[in-house]
């Protein structure tokens, strides 16, 4: 979605993708949220954002079945394995892998499991709130924090879905989705393949039985979101409405912002920005 969007806005897409926790100088997001010039702002974030926008704004998402989500998460993960097994010994705390600006920071979340023994039980063990119903912590607002999900913020997530997204499209019913945004914001989206998953084949680690089933339990929330979202997207397909616009909250406090881990820099974010017909 983010490089289908780069062709109608390119350089004008704000990538909140790789703001990082690590960063004390809070310059970075500030800059890209009080630049007039931007557009869209994409990235990990919890609902909350308009808040700190000066004008008003469009919540769009997109939801992915809760499991596959996770074991997408896992497999993102080990794919790293050599580098984290080389690197392990200049590892020596926590500290110097948090100043290590190479590593992701979602790494930091799963610092006892790239250490250790690297199980598949031990990575569901880790105290890490992307395993623990990250869609209901994004959408309720309750954020991505080492307090356990709590079941109100279910209610809360979908209540917030209602009254200020215009769309959460569904990754299972991605042209569909694509669809519904091309209607609702005037656009002509090409559908993009960018960043997906190598299928796995026989020789490959699997994730057992026991370890999907915890999974599903670890993410109850998740689960109830995502039949609610679902259902309300099929609905949606028969009537799109109107987007809904949120008024911007001009907030200044950037500091107090619930952003999520970043993933990193990526060459083919950048390029799909730099190389949009939009800049031209």
């Amino acid at each position: 979605m983010f490089a289908a969007m780069c062709e109608h806005h390119g350089m004008k897409m704000a990538d909140l993708y790789n703001i990082s926790i690590r960063d004390t100088d809070k310059a970075p997001v500030e800059k890209l949220l009080t630049d007039q010039e931007k557009s869209v702002f994409a990235g990990h974030f919890p609902f909350g954002l308009h808040e700190w926008l000066s004008r008003p704004s469009c919540y769009m998402a997109i939801v992915r079945k809760p499991l596959d989500r996770i074991i997408s998460l896992y497999y993102y993960s080990i794919q790293f394995r050599e580098i984290t097994l080389k690197a392990r010994e200049e590892w020596t705390s926590f500290q110097a892998l948090f100043d290590n600006r190479i590593v992701p920071d979602f790494y930091v979340d799963f610092l006892p499991w790239i250490q250790g023994e690297q199980t598949q039980t031990k990575f569901l063990r880790c105290l890490s709130a992307e395993l623990d119903n990250g869609m209901v912590r994004r959408f309720s607002g309750f954020g991505l924090n080492a307090k356990p999900c709590p079941k109100e913020a279910l209610g809360e997530a979908k209540r917030n879905i209602e009254r200020y997204y215009s769309l959460v499209g569904v990754q299972e019913q991605f042209q569909d989705t694509m669809d519904l945004v091309s209607i609702m914001f005037d656009v002509n989206l090409t559908e993009y393949h960018i960043n997906k998953g190598v299928k796995k084949n026989d020789t490959e680690e699997k994730l057992t039985l026991k370890i999907r089933q915890r999974i599903n339990e670890m993410n109850r929330l998740d689960n109830d979101l995502y039949q609610w979202v679902v259902n309300r997207f099929n609905k949606k397909l028969l009537n799109p409405g109107e987007p809904i616009i949120v008024p911007g909250g001009g907030r200044t406090d950037y500091g107090q912002m619930k952003l999520w881990h970043a993933i990193g820099s990526s060459p083919k974010r950048t390029g799909a920005m730099e190389l949009s017909p939009a800049n031209k």
